[in-house]
């Protein structure tokens, strides 16, 4: 279709400056420029219709997997406190850990929550003991298998 477009915006373009430049055209026969002219015409008219049906195609798309991001980034949340109670996370500690998965460190953390760095690292080390990690990484790594495993087979198809 992409040929027949550019042919056609080709024959077309060519046409315009023949006549702007008062060019003969004269191996052509007119019949056959008519001709051209209407099968161009066709050409160009296919190609919009195509256009129209692909952006149609491509916005349900996008759609579809904003609604899916949509919903993955809803149950995120339902999905990490599930695994916080799981471990059975104090309150202090489920702010801390969401900080340390969001990449905070510990100082950054306390100061966030006005207390000490000391303070921080009992939290942290309190949570890797709970949920039976070692290091930060394990954790990040744990709550997305956990989200992932939840989305759909056919979700992870796609």
């Amino acid at each position: 279709m992409l040929v027949v477009q550019i042919a056609s915006t080709t024959f077309f373009i060519v046409k315009i400056l023949s006549e702007l430049l008062l060019w003969q055209i004269t191996f052509v026969p007119w019949e056959i420029q008519e001709l051209l002219e209407i099968l161009s015409s066709f050409g160009l008219l296919f190609g919009v219709i195509s256009s129209v049906i692909l952006l149609a195609i491509a916005s349900r798309r996008v759609r579809r997997v904003n609604t899916q991001l949509n919903a993955a980034a809803g149950d995120f949340q339902t999905h990490i406190d599930r695994q916080f109670e799981e471990w059975r996370l104090t309150p202090s500690e489920r702010i801390v850990a969401l900080l340390v998965i969001k990449g905070f460190s510990n100082v950054e953390i306390a100061k966030l929550r006005g207390t000490t760095e000391s303070t921080i690292k009992s939290q942290v080390t309190s949570i890797f003991r709970k949920a039976n990690l070692t290091s930060r990484l394990q954790l990040v790594v744990c709550v997305i298998e956990d989200v992932v495993a939840a989305i759909p087979d056919d979700a992870q198809a796609r």
